[in-house]
């Protein structure tokens, strides 16, 4: 069964079991939210399938679609809520989603000394594991850009340690 020109259920079946994990920790990692970030994840496996046109990279197409997801739900929440309760999601009820969660508002305080653009290509590389090459035709950017950007993100973050 097709579900578009380019996908069928049994190659979405593989890349949902193949890149789901990393999609979530990412898109996690910039939510601070584990519903929200299930339901970007989901949306953007939903949108994948629904698309009529071939995909020639579908890992960098999701990572894409998530990375939207995610700014599309922070703008959103940001204009419901200010921006400490945004940052300090309700109590869970297991200790490894507070812990998860504490270490969500760590990075997030380390990363904030950083352009949008650093930023990205570390949550990109450390959160969801993606190689350089995969981010650079994810961005569409050349690879040294991309590896430039990760390189000097990392030193900014090194500096705030040693001072």
């Amino acid at each position: 069964m097709k579900l578009n020109s380019g996908t069928n259920i049994k190659q979405l079946s593989q890349w949902i079991d193949e890149w789901q994990e990393q999609l979530f920790r990412y898109a996690y990692f910039r939510l601070g939210n584990r519903s929200d970030a299930e339901d970007v994840v989901q949306d953007a496996f939903l949108k994948i399938a629904s698309t009529t046109s071939a995909i020639a990279n579908p890992k960098a197409y999701l990572f894409r679609i998530v990375a939207n997801g995610c700014v599309d739900s922070l703008r959103h929440k940001s204009r419901l809520k200010p921006l400490e309760e945004r940052t300090s999601a309700t109590i869970p009820s297991h200790s490894e989603e507070m812990e998860a969660e504490e270490e969500f508002r760590r990075i997030e305080r380390l990363l904030s000394h950083l352009s949008e653009a650093q930023t990205e290509v570390i949550r990109l590389h450390i959160h969801a594991g993606l190689k350089f090459t995969e981010i650079a035709e994810m961005l569409e950017e050349p690879v040294t850009t991309i590896k430039s950007r990760f390189a000097s993100g990392i030193e900014k973050l090194r500096q705030q340690f040693i001072n």
